[in-house]
């Protein structure tokens, strides 16, 4: 009976083990492009740095589904609505929401 107890104790510490492992740490901000340049941006009052290899979409609406297409960092405008993905404060994925144009 220990040996089962033991054997379960073991496995649970290695499960949660690898999911931990498996969590980067993102979250996704929402907001309003205050200013951006090459290397930061200001979303809704709040500035970040961005990734060089940050990628970057356009999110359109067509026919009532949404689509994504490949887009730049100039794309990128003061006013436009993102959505952003954060780890640590350092941004590694803009989504520019043209549908809300």
């Amino acid at each position: 009976m220990k040996r089962i107890f033991w054997a379960i104790v073991v496995s649970l510490f290695l499960f949660t083990g690898m999911a931990a492992a498996f969590y980067d740490g993102h979250i996704y901000i929402n907001g309003i492009v205050n200013s951006v340049s090459s290397d930061n941006i200001t979303i809704s009052r709040h500035t970040y740095k961005i990734d060089p290899k940050c990628r970057v979409v356009v999110q359109y609406r067509e026919r009532g589904s949404f689509h994504e297409r490949p887009s730049r960092l100039s794309e990128v405008n003061t006013g436009d609505s993102v959505t952003a993905k954060n780890v640590g404060n350092i941004l590694y994925e803009i989504m520019i929401e043209g549908w809300k144009r």
